[in-house]
């Protein structure tokens, strides 16, 4: 039996009892191309500004993948208050003078930040992989993004990977 309203199937349980909730806010992006020179100058930049993200999946339409062209940014919209599990992985390339970085998941409520050491968990290549994972308490309208910046490079020369080197992805959990 299939909950619905107005024509809306809301739960919808299988034959073996497993429920799925067909609008449950939950997406999954990643970097379509990789943005070039965003930073190192302590430009701040956002995740979607430049490139456009791609969507794996959706489910309920609450994210923006972004404007592109610098006029964007890849953000999700809570359409109800509940705790939102977010996850982003991000790989930094070209930061080998960096003195200082910054990874940011910023939401309505709060800005949960991750600060660097220059050249902080690089792979021998000046390349850096960051993550942030959060259990993030927001409000119907409430939105959430991500910023990287770079500072001590003299100009901005440090590239945002893509795929798969760059994910965004998130759930309403409760």
């Amino acid at each position: 039996m299939a909950t619905n309203n107005a024509g809306n199937t809301y739960i919808v349980p299988t034959t073996a009892n497993e429920v799925t909730k067909p609008s449950q806010p939950a997406f999954l992006a990643r970097g379509g191309a990789q943005d070039a020179n965003v930073t190192g100058n302590g430009t701040l930049y956002t995740l979607g500004q430049g490139n456009v993200m791609v969507e794996i999946f959706d489910q309920n339409t609450d994210f923006d993948i972004g404007g592109g062209g610098g006029s964007g940014q890849s953000t999700l919209t809570a359409p109800v208050t509940g705790r939102y599990q977010l996850d982003v992985i991000l790989a930094i390339k070209n930061n080998e003078n960096s003195t200082r970085e910054e990874f940011s998941l910023v939401t309505s409520n709060f800005t949960y930040a991750e600060y660097g050491l220059p050249n902080q968990a690089t792979s021998g290549n000046n390349d850096a992989n960051i993550n942030i994972s959060i259990l993030a308490e927001m409000d119907a309208a409430d939105t959430a993004y991500v910023t990287y910046m770079c500072d001590g490079e003299g100009a901005d020369t440090s590239d945002i990977g893509n795929t798969p080197q760059l994910w965004f992805s998130g759930y309403l959990a409760v």
